[in-house]
């Protein structure tokens, strides 16, 4: 792995990500504990995304080292949908290393098949819910209007194939190798 390079492209997708954020603040309510995004484990992940989120864990002090430890041990045991064992408290441990989904939970987003992808969180009354038309499963321009918001919500094309075909990632020489659920590669570990 060639950590710097890849924190080179981490800097360079973060701006823009951030950007993106700022752009729609009015309609985020992402907040540290938060959390609701970050509880699942089967998220996607490169082998180039698990070997720096475990980097991350490396660095952990010992006694959170001990939980994470612990919280595998028991996603291993469970074959049901289990919680992302990095998560202590409602806060990510590794929150500087998280994987490439992690970083756009809570925007709305354009798929790989090209579809609008709207935040689960929406549901429980975060993110874009003051806009949201739950009968029509969409933003509602009209609720828009009501509202007042100053930006219109926008779907942005930041999927995982765009992300990892970006130009930088080719310049860098970045690989990022196979992709599965997070959960696949904590299981495969000894």
């Amino acid at each position: 792995m060639n950590k710097d390079n890849y924190e080179i492209f981490l800097d360079f997708l973060m701006e823009f990500i951030d950007k993106k954020f700022d752009n729609q603040k009015e309609y985020i309510s992402c907040s540290k504990g938060c959390a609701l995004c970050c509880k699942t484990v089967t998220v996607p992940f490169s082998e180039l995304e698990f070997e720096y989120l475990m980097e991350g864990y490396k660095l952990l002090a010992e006694d959170i080292k001990a939980t994470v430890d612990n919280n595998i041990e028991q996603l291993k045991k469970n074959e049901k949908e289990a919680e992302c064992p990095f998560l202590i408290n409602d806060v990510c441990s590794v929150y500087k290393y998280r994987g490439l989904i992690c970083r756009t939970f809570g925007l709305l987003i354009v798929s790989e098949e090209g579809e609008n992808t709207i935040p689960f969180c929406i549901h429980k009354g975060f993110n874009y819910s003051q806009v949201y038309d739950s009968s029509a499963n969409s933003i509602s321009e009209s609720k828009v209007k009501e509202f007042g918001y100053k930006e219109e919500p926008k779907f942005y094309p930041l999927n995982r194939t765009l992300i990892c075909n970006l130009n930088i990632v080719k310049e860098l020489g970045l690989k990022f190798g196979k992709s599965q659920k997070l959960i696949e590669f904590l299981r495969d570990l000894p």
